[in-house]
């Protein structure tokens, strides 16, 4: 493997080519880049677009829109509490009030407290309005001390409805009648449906602001209306009350002999009897929009936090799991849960797709029949709009979503989905303000003319060689990130004449959800090649050349993968693709490399990040090598031709002054970029520049290699900001315990000042697999950058005393101490090779420290791929499966019990062919994590004396915990010895049982456990 050294450009390592003095320089004129062939996307056009459905009507902020009972009104909610209605004619010229919630505020049922009507959010007509005149809405009410939030500042009331000579309905605001409060203060959900049984369905969010999540741990708690759906029969009259509770509501207590119907509370968990009767289904975060589909099911949208926007079909009594998890992605594991298992969403997506979901509706308009059935919802920040095909479940659990299709080119931020009249969709413009529909694109079937070859791009006049077309700038940076040992060319491209213009500091571009600090012309483009050496020392192959465009709004990533005889590049499908390294060369030491999906590029080109990471001032603020000219003129060079100049015919020069003063880069750039303390111009230290300060360089390099992901908004779940403009407070990792996994490594921080076998960002990158980071971008762990890791930590002050870590296999710390020996060349042959095959049988936390030290045999079948598909074609013999099944070794009987044979740590398998259809068997058993039961699910303890285990939960009294661990023992742990006890997202099971046995193995194993019916 290649030192990190080698990804810096050929031409000079960074740091040796500090900034240099400013002076007078004769650069050459600027060439414009007039070849690029870069623009549009290679994706067909969308079917649709959008297209204003009432040109006469505009509204401040509109948040909500909603069709009558009756289908002869339209009606639409403004973020002031101004609640308007319109008849469905497209000429209609305003809309009439029907009131302002803000201006009648001294008209409402008063309230102690409140100042202020803040918002509406909901609004729902009685089934047979207006024969029975009657509706509810949803609002905020506040004090004039905006940071003290009313425990009842959410409002459900329900209003009469009155008609005046000309049938326009207004609000009789005299009559409101309050039917529920709860808590107000951000998140507040507050939508309103009526279903097709005739009850009211009310949503709530966690009632907080995004950061810290969850901090009342609302999500869970079913004991108060926040995150979850109620539901209520209401009462349209003053005769009883305003509501009662539906005899079948999930968590409606046993009216016969009171006896109680749920668990007991044993702290860890809600009991059933603690839930609130109104409680349809919980655990959402802000369910922003939900709608019932034709066939009566419930369809919510909920805005994720960090990293996933969720749909769910909600079910009753049902636990979506906020704060828990965010989707498929844990944030609290260990906070108090609910009474009912977490369940999965219909569909979640990542913060490269989008930010903040918009639910929708089921299609049932005529004018696109091909979406009947289809659900359509958005993403406000994105303005993407989806059709999703929904699968059903016979079994009565939740309906699924897939095959998510791009309707139209974004533009519309999507508050809110409405139905006309006619059943067509309505789509609300929260900036704008106006309403939308939608209608056929007429470009759909023009092709695509997006370069389909690296040579067709105009980037390169010379492919092969790599010789840019002129216009288009070579660039280099201070601190590559790491990419296994690969190496990179830069270099910039801008169509016409324009420049960048460079921020004062991130500013949210005008409609969009990019956060830029230098705002790009239209069709920029940012390019690399990525070469890897067959060898250590060998020549360079080029693998992929990757490229950012802007198309004025975003970034998009494209990757062209290299053939083999290295004459040109292709376009890589939007999914990506596995290169094999074989194809390329015989001598590489790794199997493949992986090229990433468009959606892969865009989860670390992310929105929040700015879009563009390497083309920044401080990756910039460095010098590079110019060649003279005749004395007069001074060229950038690159390449071939800087390595063939003499050092007398070269010379150096800062490149962001060189980069301002041919026209390239404008705005806010300080005059003396040398000697500026900005941290947005400083220049970032390179790992191996020995001269600058080991915290300067141990920041630069997370910031780098991690900040893309964990600041705030970019999609790391832990709340840390690790870019390098942060102070080392601001980051929030120095001794503060995570909240995504401690791997069983007692008193452990996110950085442990002084201790870095205790701190949890070293082990991140220094494992494999599970918990590894970063998530995309590499696979093999960065030796010397975690050298360099452990240096720095080391050096933190800390108020505690350092402690003796003794190396052993015992725990990860101790295991984290003998990875650093081994980094070392400290450990002789004979204790690696024992220490090595203990790793392969040790705990997963430990297993995963020593994967890249193992024989490459070993590594080989531990990442072999099985083809699911061929395994379930091969005819088992169930009584040779029963063998392995019995085989401890395989640690199947250890854990499962058979008839009266084996273990109780996973659920008996005497029925497991009657559960579960082969293809279900073996997905459970190659991912072991993606659905747990509860009753299985592994819990850690850690003690006050350092000792970790880690098995099921058998009991939790008040002075004992008790768990049994895979062999099958109790392990009794006292109160008093307790420091920690979490809930874990991973399974016991051990990952990649099955990669030790062959195909024939596999499939008899199969038929042994097919046949347990």
């Amino acid at each position: 493997m290649l030192r990190t050294a080698a990804i810096l450009c050929p031409l000079s390592a960074a740091f040796l080519l500090s900034p240099a003095p400013a002076q007078e320089n004769n650069y050459a004129k600027r060439t414009l880049w007039t070849t690029s062939r870069i623009t549009g996307s290679p994706e067909p056009p969308p079917p649709l677009k959008q297209t204003l459905r009432f040109p006469n009507l505009k509204f401040d902020q509109p948040l909500y829109i909603e069709r009558d009972p009756s289908r002869s009104r339209l009606w639409v909610i403004t973020r002031t509490g101004s609640v308007f209605s319109f008849p469905d004619d497209p000429v209609v010229a305003q809309p009439d009030l029907f009131v302002d919630l803000a201006q009648v505020f001294e008209q409402l049922t008063p309230h102690r407290s409140a100042a202020a009507v803040k918002s509406a959010y909901g609004l729902a007509f009685h089934p047979e309005y207006p024969k029975v005149p009657v509706c509810w809405l949803t609002y905020n009410l506040v004090t004039t001390n905006r940071k003290e939030h009313l425990k009842d500042g959410t409002r459900l009331s329900r209003f009469n409805v009155t008609f005046d000579d000309d049938g326009v309905p207004q609000c009789d605001v005299a009559s409101e009648k309050i039917v529920l409060t709860w808590p107000e203060g951000g998140h507040n959900g507050a939508c309103l449906q009526f279903g097709p049984d005739g009850y009211l369905y009310i949503s709530a969010g966690d009632g907080e602001v995004p950061n810290p999540p969850d901090p009342q741990r609302a999500g869970q708690d079913v004991t108060n209306f926040l995150s979850t759906i109620m539901r209520i029969d209401v009462n349209p009259t003053d005769d009883g009350p305003a509501y009662t509770v539906p005899a079948d509501n999930p968590f409606v207590k046993d009216g016969g002999d009171g006896t109680a119907t749920g668990s007991s509370n044993d702290g860890l968990r809600y009991s059933v009897d603690e839930a609130l009767p109104e409680i349809w289904a919980y655990g959402f975060r802000n369910p922003w929009k939900m709608n019932f589909g034709p066939d009566g099911q419930l369809w919510v949208g909920d805005v994720g936090w960090e990293l996933y926007e969720m749909v769910y079909n909600v079910k009753p009594g049902a636990n979506y799991g906020w704060s828990i998890v965010e989707g498929p992605h844990t944030v609290i594991p260990d906070g108090k849960r609910g009474p009912t298992p977490i369940v999965a969403p219909a569909i979640a997506y990542s913060h490269a797709e989008g930010a903040s979901v918009t639910g929708g509706f089921v299609y049932q308009g005529s004018h696109f029949p091909e979406l009947t059935g289809q659900y359509i919802f958005g993403d406000y920040e994105t303005r993407r709009i989806w059709s999703a095909s929904i699968t059903k479940n016979e079994d009565g659990t939740a309906d699924s979503l897939s095959d998510l299709t791009d309707l139209v080119d974004p533009s519309v931020r999507i508050v809110a989905f409405g139905e006309d009249t006619s059943d067509e969709l309505l789509l609300l413009h929260f900036d704008e303000g106006r309403i939308y529909g939608l209608e056929r694109n007429e470009a759909v079937s023009e092709p695509s003319a997006f370069p389909r070859l690296l040579s067709e791009t105009g980037l390169f006049s010379d492919v092969i060689n790599q010789v840019p077309s002129p216009g288009v700038i070579p660039i280099e940076v201070n601190v590559p990130m790491w990419n296994d040992g690969a190496t990179a060319d830069r270099w910039l491209g801008i169509p016409g004449n324009e420049s960048i213009q460079v921020l004062r500091g991130p500013k949210r571009m005008q409609e969009s959800s990019l956060r830029e600090s230098m705002h790009f012309p239209v069709d920029s483009v940012l390019a690399r090649t990525v070469k890897t050496s067959i060898s250590p020392g060998g020549s360079a192959v080029a693998l992929e050349t990757q490229i950012l465009h802007f198309n004025g709004k975003s970034w998009a990533g494209y990757s062209y993968q290299w053939n083999a005889d290295q004459t040109d590049a292709e376009l890589v499908p939007a999914g990506g693709a596995d290169i094999r390294l074989s194809d390329y060369g015989e001598s590489f030491g790794k199997t493949n490399w992986h090229v990433h999906s468009r959606s892969e590029c865009i989860r670390c080109h992310n929105s929040w990040a700015g879009g563009v990471l390497g083309f920044t001032l401080s990756q910039l603020n460095r010098g590079v090598r110019f060649l003279r000219k005749d004395d007069a003129e001074i060229r950038r060079s690159h390449g071939a031709t800087a390595t063939a100049a003499s050092a007398a015919d070269t010379t150096t020069h800062n490149q962001i002054e060189w980069l301002r003063d041919i026209g390239v880069l404008d705005g806010n750039i300080p005059d003396d970029i040398h000697s500026s303390q900005e941290p947005r111009v400083a220049a970032l230290a390179h790992i191996q520049n020995t001269e600058a300060e080991l915290g300067h360089r141990a920041r630069s390099y997370l910031s780098v290699n991690c900040a893309h992901c964990h600041q705030k908004g970019a999609g790391g779940t832990a709340t840390i900001d690790l870019r390098h403009e942060a102070s080392l407070e601001e980051t929030k990792t120095i001794d503060t315990t995570p909240v995504q996994g401690m791997f069983q490594i007692p008193g452990g921080a996110i950085v442990a000042a002084g201790q870095p076998s205790k701190s949890v960002l070293l082990y991140r990158t220094v494992c494999s697999g599970r918990g590894r980071m970063p998530h995309i971008g590499s696979q093999d762990v960065d030796v010397e950058g975690v050298n360099m890791l452990r240096k720095w930590i080391a050096s933190l002050a800390s108020n505690a005393s350092p402690v003796h870590i003794e190396p052993s296999l015992q725990s990860t710390p101790q295991a984290l101490e003998v990875v650093a020996g081994l980094d070392r060349g400290e450990i002789v042959d004979a204790d690696r090779e024992r220490l090595l095959a203990e790793a392969r049988d040790a705990a997963p936390e430990i297993h995963n420290l020593f994967t890249r030290f193992q024989p490459q045999q070993y590594r080989d079948q531990l990442n072999r791929q099985l083809d699911v598909a061929h395994l379930l074609s091969i005819t088992g013999d169930a009584t040779k499966g029963a063998g392995l099944f019995a085989d401890k070794r395989m640690q199947c009987i250890n854990c499962h019990r058979v008839g009266q044979t084996g273990g109780q740590i996973g659920p008996a398998l005497d029925d497991v062919g009657k559960r579960l259809k082969p293809a279900e068997m073996i997905g459970s058993i190659l991912d072991p994590s993606q659905k747990i039961d509860p009753k299985f699910a592994a819990w850690t303890a850690l003690t006050t004396d350092g000792k970790v285990y880690s098995g099921l939960l058998m009991s939790r009294t008040e002075s004992a915990v008790t768990l049994r661990t895979v062999r099958n023992e109790d392990v009794v742990i006292p109160k008093t010895n307790l420091e920690e006890l979490i809930q874990q997202t991973v399974s016991l099971m051990p990952d990649r049982l099955l990669n030790d046995l062959t195909d024939q193995q596999i499939a008899d194993l199969l038929a042994f456990l097919s046949a347990r019916k």
